[in-house]
């Protein structure tokens, strides 16, 4: 019963979102807020990795050509 008591004193973290919303009335200033410049961060690891994937997966995918090339070109 406590925590009940307690729920209904103090708002959760939705309700207070929800009460300080545009659409409730409350006041908003978003509109008017600084603009800021912002890109993508470049070079992370995460990027890193994946150009590594990608440059592997290529390479592999060239030495299956291989023995295929290798005949077609040294029938001789």
């Amino acid at each position: 019963m406590e925590a009940q008591e307690i729920s209904l004193e103090q708002p959760s973290f939705w309700q207070l979102i929800f009460l300080q919303s545009k659409v409730n009335g409350a006041s908003y200033c978003g509109e008017q807020l600084v603009g800021q410049k912002w890109d993508w961060p470049k070079n992370t690891y995460l990027q890193c990795r994946l150009r590594y994937l990608r440059w592997c997966r290529s390479t592999a995918s060239f030495a299956d050509l291989n023995p295929i090339l290798d005949y077609r070109y040294n029938q001789g």
